[in-house]
């Protein structure tokens, strides 16, 4: 059972609970105990004595002495923090976590004996707990929006030039008659995205009911106030949000809060041509040193293809390519704290801010990333998101580092050689590295600065346009992406591309992660310093050792000024 399932569980087991609460008059503390420090585990987050005995709606002192026999039970693990041992961390014992895993495998089966879904001989079923896609059926088209937006009235939004919103452009006719409203789409390129936006957020009322934002922007975004906390919203109740990929809603939150619905989650992936490898006899690579060694391969017996394609133009392409490597090897760009085998994002300050450029997984990156410039093409140092798929599309190359939302340049394009040829997996691991894939995309959040009487308006559009119906209906129109595992389970979608359900098992097995780009506020600042000083390097016009060292001191300089420590 994934991470993900068991935190669908105890939200379903805390909403069962919060009704017989509700209804019933019943309490039971110390499940609050319970259920809070297995979700801050799964959650790989911090867990103090203050925050558990918060938790447990107990009087202090009563929460401390419960907790206190909880660790004489060895149910709970007391851990310190510094050397004085003042400072401590609590943890759920092995006893604890296995107990849980016991009582989520039962609550599973349970539901789905009720539900009637397959069980086998001993009672236990092989089905994901959370989404709504169980019975993997035909999602219908888009009806219209009940509530429309009003036949004298105007939505505004902002958004920018990716794949989601140019199907929006495309068939405004009929996002406009379902909306039952006019919609007026500003549509710019990335970066004026965010400066539209933060210009946006200096004004007294709001211009736009509702932008995108990239996700690595939120920190800044929250930092500035430039966003509308929307977990009221969602609290209403009629959301789906266990629908959601986990990462994708996660990386649309700051600090637990939540600001924004993901619409167009696209995690990066190594694409690979399956006819060329399987002719030329060469292996699917696990691991960074099994695909420098394919390249070499394929370099001797295919000598007319180029061997791989990635982003290597200057400013932010080279910036979050290196980024997205030093997470294979195992390391964030700053000084993140690792709880529980992954890295925590929950309170990004003080010394977590720290930059960690120039260490050895950002040298193995470096090194990694000049040694795969020799098998690219020649012009890979001009090459951004657009050119890298473009190479890969046209035939040009074997491997590409991507974002998935742009395979359908070449998934449904039957001109391509890529057509129908491709595979897709998740980053190959460097050394002591793990096997995932870094997550990005984009979020439909609602400004901090809108008029009060638009906002349940905007929340609704948002509801609308996140829907299941016209989520499938973007794909149906050339995005590949979606947010929601129902739609990517119905098996009108599946039958697009290979990569739907690539990304559908990665999100389900934990291997999309954010970390490797996190939030903070000065992340613009950080890809603007990589992008100079990483490029520098692989134009050869400095070393590996130089330019993560100039990047360390000009980044560790920019959070001293923020006086972060």
């Amino acid at each position: 059972m994934t991470r993900e399932e068991l935190q669908t569980i105890i939200a379903f087991v805390e909403k069962g609970r919060g009704f017989s609460t509700q209804h019933l008059g019943i309490t039971e503390p110390l499940w609050d105990i319970v259920l809070f420090v297995m979700r801050r585990h799964l959650e790989n987050k911090l867990v103090t004595m203050t925050s558990l005995a918060q938790s447990s709606n107990f009087p202090y002192t009563t929460a401390v002495r419960k907790i206190d026999h909880m660790i004489e039970e060895g149910l709970i693990i007391k851990r310190a923090r510094t050397v004085t041992g003042k400072s401590f961390s609590l943890h759920p014992s092995e006893e604890l976590i296995a107990r849980f895993h016991q009582y989520a495998f039962d609550m599973k089966e349970l539901v789905a004996m009720t539900f009637g879904f397959p069980v086998d001989d001993e009672g236990r079923s092989n089905y994901y707990f959370g989404a709504s896609y169980l019975a993997a059926s035909i999602i219908p088209a888009p009806t219209v929006l009940r509530q429309g937006i009003g036949i004298d009235n105007t939505l505004r939004v902002l958004v920018n030039d990716d794949q989601t919103f140019l199907v929006w452009q495309r068939v405004i006719g009929d996002l406009e008659q379902w909306l039952g409203g006019h919609v007026d789409i500003t549509m710019v390129n990335l970066d004026q995205l965010r400066e539209r936006t933060l210009e946006n957020a200096n004004e007294e009322l709001s211009n736009y009911d509702i932008v995108d934002f990239d996700l690595p922007w939120l920190g800044e975004y929250h930092q500035r106030n430039v966003l509308r906390p929307i977990d009221d919203l969602v609290a209403r109740g009629d959301f789906n949000v266990s629908d959601f990929q986990p990462t994708g809603w996660e990386a649309s939150s700051y600090e637990d809060v939540q600001y924004g619905v993901p619409i167009e989650p696209t995690p990066e992936l190594l694409f690979y041509r399956r006819d060329i490898l399987e002719g030329a006899d060469i292996e699917l690579p696990e691991t960074t040193d099994d695909l420098l060694r394919a390249l070499s391969e394929l370099n001797k017996k295919c000598p007319d293809i180029r061997g791989i394609s990635f982003c290597a133009a200057p400013g932010a392409p080279i910036a979050h390519m290196f980024m997205q490597i030093m997470g294979d090897f195992g390391r964030p760009p700053i000084n993140l704290p690792l709880v529980n085998g992954d890295f925590d994002l929950s309170q990004i300050q003080g010394e977590q801010l720290r930059p960690c450029i120039d260490t050895p997984e950002g040298l193995a990156a470096a090194d990694y990333l000049l040694r795969l410039k020799a098998f690219a093409p020649d012009d890979i140092l001009e090459m951004d998101w657009d050119k890298t798929v473009r190479r890969f599309s046209d035939g040009d190359v074997a491997f590409a580092y991507a974002w998935s939302g742009r395979a359908s340049r070449f998934d449904l394009n039957p001109g391509s050689p890529a057509y129908r040829n491709t595979g897709y997996m998740a980053h190959p691991n460097g050394a002591n590295g793990p096997n995932i894939s870094p997550m990005g995309g984009y979020a439909l959040g609602i400004p901090a600065n809108i008029a009060p009487d638009r906002v349940d308006l905007a929340w609704r559009v948002i509801k609308y346009l996140t829907s299941p119906a016209v989520t499938k209906f973007y794909m149906q129109k050339g995005c590949l992406v979606s947010p929601r595992f129902s739609v990517n389970a119905d098996p009108e979608v599946r039958n697009m591309s290979r990569i739907i359900e690539t990304v559908d098992n990665l999100a389900q097995q934990g291997r999309l992660k954010f970390w490797q780009r996190p939030p903070v506020p000065e992340f613009s600042d950080i890809v603007r310093v990589l992008g100079g000083e990483i490029h520098d390097m692989m134009r050869g016009n400095t070393s590996p050792a130089n330019a993560l060292s100039r990047a360390q001191s000009h980044i560790d300089q920019l959070m001293r000024a923020h006086n972060h420590y």
